[in-house]
């Protein structure tokens, strides 16, 4: 250590929250903000004893409960104060706020839309209804929430990138493309960004620009497996074989556990003819990941090509077993489908056709989310 009164060379570092749970213990930085919100809250009941009726202060402490995730009891203060206050906008905003995150969502959703027609100026009021709306895959309310976020805000970036995401599961391709390239001007580096874009323009058959996407994301991040599982669909749909089989291959160097690349790869083998071969990848697919039904339909195909039918039909009903099973939690473990990057592990074949088709391409490039 240094002098007294001298700088030391000691270095204070952050920790990640996640370090603290492994570690069974408090995040301190979440100790010290429950301790903040626990000393407001004391403050704010002490000005109420004084004056009890100050609307501020209510909605203040009613705010400090949502903050401090006391749901229940922030709902019941709002809506005493909405009694009292039926149009103030912030009020109707916060219950709303807070019966979501209560999940109220019903509840939620027609406090919100009350605070967008008493304050049709407040941006956020029109943001969380539309991140509501997304909640509850109402796409075409989502879209329009959104929209008017932009009209009041156009420098919402957030807005612009869900505004995709509603476009997007509108099959409004084109509309998503513009949304995309109006927020990654502001973030060009957002890997998931880049990935959700690549999806878009290959699924508006727009695939040369879906292979310039994919490759910036690979260069973004080339440690990331589903980069390259993307940029081998793209590759793959425009029969640059080669490509495609090299970005597969790379994705499977860097996620050895991961069977996504090893169905694509069984796919375009298959593709090629070369059935034996794929075989060998599907295999590996079911072996890493047996909840794969995609593989598992691959192998049943491949195995009735090469004659080999007592395996195809016992393939069969393991596909059949899992696409009419309820769906699993998701979980992690050793082949997670949470890999950042945007790729599904589910779907049909990577030619992305039906799965009794057989042509080259992509099986799905997901929502990045």
């Amino acid at each position: 250590m240094g002098e007294a009164g001298k700088p030391t060379d000691w270095i204070t570092m952050k920790i990640d929250p996640e370090i603290f749970e492994e570690l069974g213990v408090r995040d301190p930085e979440e100790t010290k903000r429950e301790m903040a919100i626990t000393k407001k809250t004391r403050q704010v009941n002490k000005e109420l004893k004084t004056d009890p009726d100050n609307l501020d202060l209510k909605i203040e402490l009613a705010t400090l409960m949502i903050d401090g995730a006391n749901y229940e009891e922030a709902v019941n203060q709002l809506k005493a104060i909405r009694n009292k206050a039926p149009k103030n906008a912030r009020v109707h905003k916060l219950l709303g706020t807070a019966y979501v995150l209560f999940n109220h969502e019903e509840e939620g959703m027609l406090e919100l839309n009350r605070a967008c027609e008493l304050d049709p100026t407040d941006a956020e009021n029109y943001f969380n209804l539309g991140g509501l709306y997304l909640l509850r895959d109402m796409y075409q309310n989502a879209m329009e929430a959104f929209e008017k976020v932009i009209e009041l805000d156009p420098s919402d970036t957030t807005a612009y990138a869900n505004l995709a995401a509603a476009y997007d599961m509108l099959k409004l391709y084109d509309k998503t493309i513009i949304a995309l390239r109006k927020v990654l001007m502001f973030n060009p580096e957002d890997k998931e960004l880049r990935a959700a874009l690549s999806n878009a323009y290959f699924n508006a058959e727009r695939y040369e620009e879906a292979i310039d996407a994919a490759q910036v994301v690979v260069e973004i991040d080339d440690k990331d497996p589903q980069a390259y599982c993307n940029l081998g669909s793209c590759y793959s749909v425009c029969n640059m074989i080669d490509d495609a089989i090299s970005a597969f291959k790379k994705a499977t160097e860097l996620a050895p556990d991961y069977s996504l690349p090893h169905t694509n790869l069984g796919t375009l083998y298959a593709n090629m003819g070369r059935p034996e071969t794929a075989l060998k990848e599907f295999k590996i697919a079911v072996d890493l990941n047996a909840q794969d039904a995609a593989a598992w339909m691959n192998l049943y195909n491949c195995y009735k090509e090469v004659g080999l039918m007592e395996e195809s039909q016992n393939a069969y009903k393991k596909y059949e077993a899992l696409i009419n099973a309820p769906a699993p939690a998701a979980t992690g473990g050793e082949n997670p489908a949470n890999i950042p990057g945007g790729v599904s592990q589910t779907g049909g074949y990577a030619g992305g056709g039906d799965m009794e088709g057989n042509a080259p391409g992509m099986e799905t490039l997901t929502d990045s989310d």
